[in-house]
């Protein structure tokens, strides 16, 4: 049985994106079979500070879970964490630790539930205009489009005509995915070909590591490819995809593109049954309607202030 505030490790799953630790944020429940809940002991090791030190030998459980990999799973088991040494320095010290990490720790929190306001802002503004067509179904309706200034709204047209897709803006075009952007991909960059340094190598769960190169210049989408498909990622420092991901050569403003795969279900479209995986063909086939380009860079234009910020 665990409680909220419990400290969980995640053994078994994809090493760089499920091995990790964790504390439980919700109702009471039960754990299955590839979690551990974790009981410090507490004649020696505060919770918290046992808590970062977990957080801190991340990189080890990967590479431990990596090196026992079966069918896209890694484990680390009891008999690892055994194996495992690190020094505990006195109470006083690891409570001076965790009052340096923990403020940090809180204000990574506190970004992170801006960036999520900036996010779903702009996401409502994408559907809005894109998906539901709220403005040009206002303007067909007689109304004035709620929240846009007039100048934004007379670039939108007054009715609907039909379409393969159903009834979409009048001027609109069907396209289709590749219309608009390129999905590269990324290249195998082995553990033990990396080389310390700041530039963010990404796989389908995300930033693994670190390294010394890029391959793409920023701003970027990473879109999972292998492992957790249609996992989505907005990069705008230079990077290094890995050969689990694609990444985006838009040929439409980036926002647009970003907001626009997020409506297309790229994490449904698994194609491989033993290791998930996205077929690029196929996503380059689903279809959508394209608006002018006025309405795109005006899209660009209120959506990249909240990227920059983010």
């Amino acid at each position: 049985m665990l409680k909220n505030g419990d400290m969980l490790f995640c053994w078994s799953g994809q090493p760089e994106t499920s091995i990790d630790t964790y504390l439980w944020s919700g109702p009471a429940g039960w754990l299955n079979q590839h979690i551990f809940k974790v009981t410090p002991n507490s004649e020696f090791v505060q919770s918290d500070f046992f808590y970062y030190l977990l957080k801190y030998l991340k990189p080890t459980f990967v590479s431990i879970a990596g090196n026992k990999q079966t069918t896209g799973l890694g484990h680390v088991t009891k008999a690892d964490l055994r194996r495992i040494e690190a020094s505990f320095p006195s109470f006083e010290i690891q409570k001076k630790i965790v009052e340096s990490i923990k403020p940090i720790d809180d204000k990574i929190n506190l970004l992170r539930e801006s960036n999520a306001t900036l996010e779903a802002i702009a996401q409502a503004l994408f559907k809005s205009w894109f998906v539901n067509f709220d403005p040009v179904r206002a303007k067909a309706e007689g109304r004035e489009p709620e929240g846009i200034p007039p100048e934004i709204a007379a670039l939108f047209p007054r009715e609907f005509e039909d379409s393969v897709l159903g009834e979409i803006p009048k001027g609109w075009k069907v396209k289709r995915v590749n219309d608009v952007l390129e999905l590269a991909y990324g290249k195998a960059l082995k553990a033990t070909e990396r080389t310390a340094g700041d530039v963010p190598v990404y796989g389908s769960g995300g930033i693994t590591r670190y390294h010394n190169q890029h391959l793409v210049e920023g701003p970027s989408i990473i879109v999972g490819r292998k492992g957790t498909v249609g996992s989505l990622y907005w990069e705008d420092r230079p990077f290094f995809p890995i050969d689990t991901v694609f990444y985006v050569k838009p040929r439409a403003p980036l926002t647009f593109c970003y907001y626009l795969l997020q409506t297309l279900n790229l994490d449904e479209m698994n194609t491989d049954a033993a290791v998930p995986g996205l077929n690029r063909d196929n996503a380059y086939r689903l279809t959508f309607a394209l608006p002018s380009d006025d309405v795109l860079q005006t899209f660009d234009g209120l959506v990249k202030p909240f990227r920059q910020k983010i």
